[in-house]
């Protein structure tokens, strides 16, 4: 790390921990949940809104942020390994699904590449919230697909009860020999001040699969490229963090501070003969305080600012150095100084309108240096303001919201034929968004609620920029700096029933996007000898920008089966599908949009009484042959996963099997689905102790 290491956090964590020396009980009043990331969630929201939280989600916990949230309705992972997962919500993905911490932006390259991680850990979440379709109103242009927000409780944000809190966790998984460590302490020096302490450590080795880890098709074209049946060669993977918190807090606001670290290395599968792996470091500073009814009209404000120092360097094992055969030579390195910061000013009704005003900034630093260097070193710089709002009415609420953005990328790209020369690059983009939804609560168990949203978004540094070759994701990527912005119209619709004994949410949505930009292959095995001087012998894929549609239902259900054994017996339920085409007959390829996810079907049964809880889940993944040219299509699976938690006063045991018929499962999201598939068979066993 530049400025602070893991293991200095390590000693800060022992010496702040030591300092603390009185302990109390839990108090255990439940505590209530609160949606963070939207200033209307907490009254409802005609949105779509999923929150992960206590044994919730802690059954669900799993490497990478796109793991645990994958079993939701309308949302997947597209996953590189077990390490690497960002999330895909209703068939979109990279940056049009944005990640956050703390609703500050992850700050890191994740949306790059399909093999970056989004640099933030599951084990550490206090809750996770899921918004699906667009969220530009709150988090700027790119966000017109959902936001995974991490909330880790760094910062307080209001007074505890409790001199002292915690949880200590540990995991074993016998695919990989996966182990997981992960401790939170929670404490007051005082009445006001709050403090904070949390870390982890991850490891694995190379994972089990069921067969080769080239798809059939792939071998039968002769592209087999691994040695070692049932395993997945250089999947291995080893991640540790931790981070630092203190607060003020009082009746009249608050104001804290956090500093977090990680260090992270894990395997790039696919070429045996290098061995590469990144290694990647980021450590964030984040700064949040709030004022309650500071004057007249305004009922509170509230500060965060997110900086962070990100580097990640992917390196591939020289075996050719004559000095030392295991010298590790960087191959490319990845640096992303970021900072994002948001004001937001919460204000007394306005013609019976509550509402949140707010302001955002970015400010973000990229550079790639190496032989995979595909952008250039680039500056981007953002500016938002928004409002979102909502008022009752007798028969139903209704909220309204509206934002403006102003997006700035300063690079340069290699002149086309004269690789020697650049030609600089300066685009600015005016971006705007608007929404309008309606909340009508049928009676006190049905709610309906519909959502019209317009939303445009400025095309990524990725999509203008890329020109290079990228092993890890077998690929030689152009973009296009002629992009325009991608304009989208969504339509949803929102049905929520709950009673005693049983509760269904269905959601069916079309968005319709205008230059919507998508990547897609060329057929070509390298690109044309007259623009490039590599020797990379790669598919070339490009950034193309055609009108599209896109369609697709989510449903889950749950019902109560009654009593059993001393313990409460659910039945729940979940269908998803999402079907992406474009409007017209492309210049390349086919109207299907590439790497959308297929259909799926899941049942399940719940028990739970006050000392145990058992659950057995089926999901089936249909096929996905609706592809786009040159994609291989994915075949179908069945995963069958079971879980089992034994309560000992504040101590859990628990275990997890995942993938009991250990299925070839492919998530046709993932840009490696054909070389790379999830985990064989897998059994967990774990402790997690609550005080």
């Amino acid at each position: 790390m530049k400025h602070l290491t893991y293991r200095n956090l390590c000693l800060l964590t022992t010496l702040t921990f030591s300092i603390s020396s009185h302990a109390q009980t839990t108090d255990d009043t439940l505590e209530e949940i609160v949606v963070t990331s939207h200033p209307l969630a907490q009254n409802g929201s005609a949105q779509s809104i999923t929150v992960l939280s206590g044994d919730e989600l802690a059954e669900k916990l799993q490497g990478s942020i796109g793991a645990v949230v994958a079993r939701e309705p309308g949302v997947q992972s597209a996953s590189y390994g077990t390490g690497v997962g960002r999330p895909v919500i209703r068939g979109l993905g990279t940056t049009r699904i944005k990640t956050t911490q703390d609703s500050i932006d992850t700050l890191d390259v994740s949306v790059t590449s399909g093999d970056h991680p989004v640099a933030v850990e599951p084990f550490i979440a206090d809750q996770i919230e899921i918004l699906r379709g667009p969220s530009a109103l709150l988090y700027g242009a790119g966000a017109t697909g959902g936001v995974v927000n991490v909330e880790t409780g760094r910062i307080a944000r209001s007074v505890s009860n409790e001199d002292f809190s915690g949880r200590v966790e540990l995991r074993s998984a016998d695919n990989g020999n996966a182990t997981t460590a992960a401790v939170r302490f929670d404490g007051k020096f005082s009445d006001a001040l709050h403090w904070h302490i949390d870390g982890f450590d991850r490891s694995a080795d190379e994972f089990d699969i069921p067969e080769f880890g080239e798809t059939n098709a792939l071998i039968a074209d002769g592209e087999q490229v691994s040695t070692t049946f049932g395993i997945l060669e250089n999947s291995q993977s080893d991640s540790q963090g931790g981070a630092l918190g203190l607060s003020w807090v009082e009746d009249a606001g608050f104001a804290g501070f956090s500093v977090s670290a990680i260090e992270s290395e894990f395997g790039l599968f696919g070429e045996p003969d290098i061995l590469p792996f990144i290694a990647l470091e980021q450590v964030r500073y984040d700064i949040e305080a709030q004022l309650n009814n500071p004057f007249t009209g305004i009922e509170s404000i509230n500060f965060r600012v997110g900086v962070n120092d990100y580097e990640h360097a992917e390196i591939a094992l020289d075996e050719e150095s004559t000095e030392d055969p295991l010298t590790f030579v960087p191959v490319t390195v990845f640096e992303n100084d970021a900072l994002e910061a948001r004001l937001l000013a919460k204000h007394a009704p306005i013609a019976n309108f509550s509402g949140t005003l707010g302001l955002q900034f970015g400010d973000r630093d990229f550079e790639a240096v190496g032989a995979e260097a595909f952008i250039q070193p680039t500056q981007v710089d953002t500016l938002g303001l928004f409002w979102v709002g909502e008022r009752s009415f007798r028969t139903f609420d209704l909220e309204l919201g509206i934002r403006f953005d102003q997006v700035d990328y300063e690079s340069s790209v290699p002149i086309l034929g004269d690789l020697d020369n650049q030609v600089e690059i300066d685009r600015s983009f005016d971006t705007n968004s608007a929404s309008a939804g309606l909340i009508f609560p049928i009676s006190d168990t049905l709610t309906i609620s519909g959502l019209v949203d317009y939303s445009t978004r400025a095309p990524s540094i990725e999509e203008l920029l890329s020109f290079g070759p990228h092993i890890a994701t077998r690929s030689f990527e152009v973009g296009d700096t002629e992009l325009e912005e991608e304009e989208a119209i969504n339509f949803s619709l929102s049905a929520n029933y709950q009673s005693s004994w049983f509760n269904v949410t269905a959601n069916l949505y079309q968005t319709l996007f205008d230059g919507f930009i998508y990547e897609v292959s060329t057929g070509q095995s390298d690109i044309d000898s007259a623009l490039t001087t590599t020797d990379f012998d790669l598919p070339v894929f490009i950034f193309l920008q055609e009108d599209a549609t896109v369609t697709g239902f989510d449903i889950t259900a749950d019902f109560a089966l009654g009593q059993l054994g001393g313990g409460d017996l659910k039945f729940s339920a979940l269908f998803d599908t999402v079907d992406a085409e474009l409007d017209d007959a492309p210049i390349i390829g086919n109207q299907n949009l590439p790497r959308i996810p297929a259909s799926r079907f899941g049942i399940g049964f719940d028990w739970r009484s006050d000392l145990w809880t058992a659950s057995i889940d089926y999901l089936r993944v249909d096929d996905q042959d609706e592809t786009t040219e040159f994609e291989r299509p994915t075949d179908s699976y069945d995963d069958i996963s079971i879980f089992i938690n034994r309560k000992l006063g504040e101590l859990d045991l628990f275990f997890h099997g995942r993938n009991l018929s250990d299925d070839d499962q492919r998530n046709h999201t993932s840009i490696v689905k054909d070389i790379g598939p999830a985990q064989g068979r897998s059994f967990e066993i774990g402790a997690r102790f609550q005080f």
